[in-house]
């Protein structure tokens, strides 16, 4: 569509919006420049979802509610939506305007050359800053990838476009049952089922980034999404120094570790995969560290490591933990919604509606048992910590969803395990969701 032929371009919205031009067009939908009509100086980027998005009746609830949690992100390395609402069946987001460039034409501006080693460090930095704020806050990105990461003038890095068309299920279809994403960044477990997914995926599509701005192209590529798809699932671990010599080792590591297949083998959070970064670029200190770490006898090396290196490994398996019971409760709830509404269309002899209510409830069993399959292989994976650094850790304050009320009930877990080797279970967590504020009957 011609901008002369757009009916929103010079429309003016919410009372002080005026639709300027259009910047472009995404998988999520059309994104205009606007200015506000009674300060001029201020512009935004503002987002009109696609039709195809928004059409399902219980979209607009998800809609508000996403948006809501969304519109708590202030970093700043993230564009920061300042309202969200719709008009008629039209749903818009504002957000910042950014004067920059988005980071793919960065690296299509290289000629396939990639960016340089420090450069892109720097930008990834940045980007994973942004992505632990908003896993902090347990908000999920979904769609990391280069075309959604703007490069200010001044070097700052930007992360946009953040995951609001989700379906009332929780996950990341359209009503025609399209995945929402792009098949090149999105992490195997997205791929295969895109409800059952925690940070960790973030984690596998950030990395997917730094890869594309060492190596000057995508890891996986291919014709049909089903080509890519096959790809991401099946073919080994990508090196981008197959591709760019130039790549230090280390670094190939870092990329290596992030594009593990399975969340487990990854850094368990964005956290831990900046430190990791950090590390490599501090590396002469470091160096000097473990020098004079050699004098220390070795009960002293064990909990110096223990309590400077394991430590943000500690907070990232308590974090991963932490979404996962609350993943887990938030399906159970999202189960007796969905019983009741089949419960209704069962009364109203609605088939269609049954059925379609009979769907989302074996997809909240399988996410719950996806749920507690993964909280049962952190507290196992917690057992190879310093437990007495871990129990500290543990007692920490913590400003994540729920952390305060979660802490205890991990740590009761953690050592019920390794008194008795018995994990958790489905029948155990639930009656706990209830003290963490969800509604579980």
């Amino acid at each position: 569509m011609r901008d002369d032929d757009d009916p929103l371009i010079g429309k003016t919205i919410h009372s002080n919006i005026l639709i300027k031009g259009r910047l472009g067009e995404g998988g999520m939908g059309r994104v205009y420049l606007a200015e506000n009509t009674e300060l001029i100086e201020k512009k935004y980027a503002v987002k009109v979802l696609k039709r195809e998005l928004t059409h399902d009746p219980s979209f607009k609830q998800r809609f508000y509610d996403e948006a809501r949690h969304q519109a708590q992100l202030d970093h700043p390395n993230i564009v920061q939506m300042s309202d969200y609402f719709h008009v008629g069946d039209e749903y818009f987001l504002i957000l910042d305007y950014v004067d920059g460039q988005t980071l793919s034409d960065l690296i299509d501006s290289k000629g396939g050359k990639g960016l340089p080693e420090k450069q892109a460090l720097s930008i990834i930095a940045g980007i994973l800053a942004g992505l632990n704020c908003a896993h902090e806050k347990a908000i999920l990105h979904r769609d990391v990838k280069s075309s959604n990461v703007l490069v200010e003038k001044n070097g700052r890095v930007r992360l946009t476009d953040f995951g609001i068309a989700l379906q009332a299920d929780g996950t990341s279809r359209t009503a025609e049952g399209k995945t929402i994403g792009t098949p090149e960044y999105m992490s195997p477990e997205q791929l295969k089922d895109s409800g059952a997914i925690d940070h960790r995926s973030d984690v596998y599509s950030a990395g997917i980034v730094l890869f594309e701005m060492l190596a000057g192209r995508l890891p996986f590529q291919g014709a049909s999404f089903q080509a890519v798809q096959a790809q991401q699932l099946t073919s080994p671990v990508p090196d981008p120094r197959a591709v760019n010599p130039k790549v230090g080792k280390r670094v190939a590591e870092i990329v290596r570790r992030a594009l593990q297949k399975s969340p487990v083998d990854r850094y368990q959070g964005c956290l831990q995969f900046l430190k990791a970064i950090e590390r490599y670029q501090r590396r002469g200190a470091w160096k000097y560290v473990l020098l004079s770490a050699c004098v220390l006898i070795a009960a002293g090396v064990y909990v110096a490591k223990s309590m400077i290196l394991d430590v943000p490994l500690m907070r990232d398996s308590i974090r991963t933990a932490s979404h996962d019971y609350n993943s887990f409760c938030r399906e159970q709830q999202l189960f007796l919604q969905n019983t009741n509404g089949k419960r209704i269309a069962d009364l109203e002899g609605f088939s269609d509606q049954s059925e379609l209510f009979a769907t989302r409830l074996a997809a909240n069993r399988a996410n719950m048992d996806v749920a507690v399959k993964e909280y049962r292989g952190v507290i196992e994976h917690m057992t190879k910590f310093n437990h007495w650094t871990l129990s500290r850790v543990l007692n920490e304050q913590d400003p994540s969803p729920n952390a305060a009320e979660l802490k205890p009930v991990m740590a009761a877990d953690y050592n019920r395990f390794t008194a008795t080797r018995e994990l958790p279970s489905r029948e155990s967590m639930l009656p706990r969701c209830k003290a963490l504020g969800w509604k579980t009957g």
